[in-house]
């Protein structure tokens, strides 16, 4: 996720993950609280795997695919966290002053990197069960995000405001790979290749996919869109990518899968935001991403109440006024509902339901 001021913001991206007395509770009561959804390869079967209150973004699949490491926001900042792949037994990972995210396994699944800012931002890793936090980075402000590691676990690619850059897994110098300033941002290492893909902007402030050797040089073009194209995954095979891609300010991003050399391009349909950074299962047949999820009203009419207001808690509404009236349908039945289906409201709306009553007798208004 990119959380640089400047950089971010040229982007669209996320606001910044450090905290203040202002940010906090302006997040908590806004109209997006983000969480985690998984989604079959070809765009099928979208599961919300996180119904916490709290914004919660960056999943990454572990490389077993037992679990998913990602930051929930815990009142104060974003700590990493690490749970079950079915959503179940969330446990905090890191702890102590700063924000954390962008966590990112170790290929042997032993270790994780992720970022921690506190005014600056740099690269640290923790080992999978919280214990041996160790700082990696050093730099200047803004700072350094977005790790990555080389396949074979000795190296780690991230970002700066100056560019790309790659270093040894235990720290160290560091190795020019891009030169910025160029929005480069979410860098992806190949798990077959010595290539690392990216986001940046370069003529255009569109935002595309690029690629470049893990040894540095000159960038190549995956996506050349209009687009804002951002956060690339790699299948575990090399042969594709999974990216995010935003086609105009009026419309949420969509989750997107295409070849490696930026061909067959596919919108899975599965709705995200420009940092919502998908991760493959490691059987390369779903993906998991996040979304800053709205109270998207779904389809009532026809439901037994009980099952209607199971439904519209699920899609992050609540149960509104029930007023009952007579009808032929079997009582029960929901007839009528405020807002319309599909609508999109605040994480929260109240949803209203006309009900059937049933032919025998009409029931005087009441509350859920």
């Amino acid at each position: 996720m990119a959380f640089l001021g400047a950089l971010g913001a040229a982007l669209g991206l996320a606001p910044s993950m450090e905290s203040s007395s202002a940010q906090p509770a302006a997040r908590v009561g806004s109209v997006w609280n983000g969480d985690v959804y998984v989604v079959n390869a070809d765009g099928t079967g979208p599961t919300r795997l996180t119904k916490h209150p709290a914004e919660e973004f960056d999943p990454a699949w572990s490389p077993d695919g037992a679990k998913v490491a990602f930051s929930r926001f815990t009142g104060r900042r974003f700590q990493i966290f690490v749970m079950d792949a079915d959503g179940s037994h969330a446990a905090q990972l890191t702890r102590g002053d700063g924000s954390a995210a962008d966590a990112a396994w170790s290929p042997d699944g032993r270790r994780i990197a992720f970022t921690r800012c506190r005014g600056s931002c740099d690269v640290y890793v923790i080992n999978a069960d919280g214990t041996g936090e160790r700082r990696l980075t050093h730099g200047e402000q803004p700072g350094e995000q977005s790790p990555t590691w080389s396949p074979d676990g000795r190296r780690i690619a991230f970002v700066d405001i100056d560019g790309l850059f790659v270093m040894d897994a235990e720290g160290g110098p560091w190795q020019r790979l891009t030169d910025g300033p160029a929005d480069d941002a979410n860098p992806a290492w190949s798990p077959v290749a010595p290539v690392i893909a990216f986001d940046g902007s370069r003529g255009l402030f569109d935002g595309d996919i690029y690629v470049v050797s893990a040894n540095g040089g000159e960038p190549a073009n995956v996506t050349e869109s209009l687009a804002l194209d951002s956060s690339p995954s790699w299948s575990p095979d090399g042969r594709r990518l999974a990216f995010m891609r935003r086609q105009n300010k009026r419309v949420r991003a969509r989750l997107g899968v295409m070849n490696a050399d930026g061909s067959a391009q596919t919108n899975l349909h599965a709705i995200g935001d420009e940092y919502s950074r998908p991760s493959w299962s490691p059987d390369g047949t779903k993906l998991v991403y996040s979304w800053l999820t709205r109270c998207l009203v779904p389809k009532l009419a026809g439901k037994q109440l009980q099952e209607a207001r199971r439904r519209i808690r699920s899609a992050s509404c609540s149960v509104g006024r029930v007023r009952y009236s007579w009808s032929a349908h079997r009582g029960g039945t929901v007839l009528l509902q405020k807002p319309r289906a599909r609508s999109e409201h605040r994480v929260g709306t109240k949803i209203s339901l006309v009900v059937s009553s049933g032919a025998l007798t009409s029931a005087p208004v009441r509350g859920s």
